[in-house]
């Protein structure tokens, strides 16, 4: 886009953060489950709990935004509580986003819903999984999905089934070789 309107053909994307204030040792998968009140957006139970299990299983710590609060942060720590992790295996973040970006631009992998966290990932290269649902057009999905300098596995969802989009989204997962 920029190149078609500016003629700035070597644009690309790039945030400027503050190192994170303490991240686990080890691989770490920064995760985000936030939908922004678009519920089409989730995968229906059991999907999420389901999926931090996988990412936990591949040796790494993860770290799941518990976003805005409310239904969100409830929903997290519910899908956190089911996936059955030891108390450091699988941790939620509660802050700034800021300060959870630079967590991402710190992570072996990040893994979400089409957020604001798949588009902090992609500009800091940090290599991602982003699965995309509920979406009204496929000229929206088109513009939205993530760019960046790093490696970038999008699972577009057309039909929610949680077995199968949870079935894509580790084989994205295990495609990028990070884990």
């Amino acid at each position: 886009w920029l190149g078609n309107v500016f003629g700035i053909d070597d644009a690309a994307p790039y945030v400027a953060l503050e190192p994170p204030k303490e991240i686990p040792e080890g691989p770490v998968v920064t995760v985000s489950l936030g939908v922004g009140d678009n519920a089409a957006k989730r995968i229906p139970d059991p999907f999420e709990e389901r999926l931090l299990a996988a990412l936990r299983e591949r040796g790494a710590t993860v770290l799941v935004d518990k976003g805005a609060g409310n239904e969100e942060a409830e929903r997290v720590e519910g899908a956190v509580a089911r996936a059955g992790a030891g108390a450091n295996e699988i941790r939620t973040w509660e802050g700034a986003f800021a300060d959870f970006a630079s967590l991402i631009s710190r992570s072996r992998l990040y893994v979400g819903y089409d957020s604001a966290g798949q588009h902090a990932a992609a500009a800091c290269g940090t290599p991602l999984v982003s699965v995309f649902a509920g979406y009204p057009s496929l000229r929206m999905f088109e513009r939205w999905r993530p760019t960046g300098k790093g490696p970038i596995e999008v699972v577009r969802v057309d039909e929610c089934d949680p077995e199968t989009v949870l079935a894509r989204a580790l084989a994205a997962v295990d495609r990028l070789g990070v884990l």
